[in-house]
């Protein structure tokens, strides 16, 4: 049987993250057995590799670490947030979660609102280029990013966000 993948991308600011917290607790009250993995965590080392500039080996390979611990535990469905921006990157993930099934969330705003986010949040000396990340990604994302659906996260509360995507992916309580 295949082990259901939820990639939750989006760029900078869109609420990856918060919006997966959010589809895990909704899970929970369903009585879904998950796992919840932001990459960006399992990539959050100094110094990187020059040639990795965002960290993706290091986070696949905790990624592979972390899911078979998880799954020893009992978890059966995986949520990942992290900006995905072509099919090579999903295969990446697919590949470090053997026998998964991935579904690709893409989470979009307008840029006004991403800046606006990110200015929320970035208050140290890594802001501007946060801003600028997130305008890019929002551009490139929309042209040739993999999804399997989108979802407008434009003035929504994360509750009714994380219950569109719990909709979409359907996954069965107990499992």
């Amino acid at each position: 049987m295949a082990i259901p993948l939820l990639l939750i991308s989006g760029p900078v600011g869109v609420g990856k993250t918060s919006v997966g917290e959010e589809v895990s607790s909704a899970l929970k009250r369903r009585g879904v057995a998950h796992t919840f993995v932001d990459m960006d965590c399992l990539a959050a080392t100094y110094p990187r590799p020059s040639d990795d500039r965002f960290g993706t080996r290091l986070a696949l390979l905790n990624l592979r670490e972390v899911w078979a611990n998880c799954m020893a535990a009992g978890s059966r469905n995986l949520i990942i947030s992290r900006v995905v921006e072509t099919q090579h990157e999903v295969e990446d993930i697919q590949h470090m979660v053997p026998n998964s099934r991935p579904v690709v969330c893409l989470l979009r705003a307008s840029n006004l609102t991403l800046v606006e986010r990110v200015r929320a949040r970035e208050l140290g000396s890594g802001r501007s280029w946060h801003e600028e990340r997130a305008i890019e990604l929002a551009e490139s994302l929309e042209k040739s990013a993999p999804a399997d659906f989108v979802i407008n996260t434009e003035g929504r509360p994360l509750s009714e966000i994380a219950d569109e995507v719990v909709a979409k992916i359907d996954w069965a309580e107990n499992s």
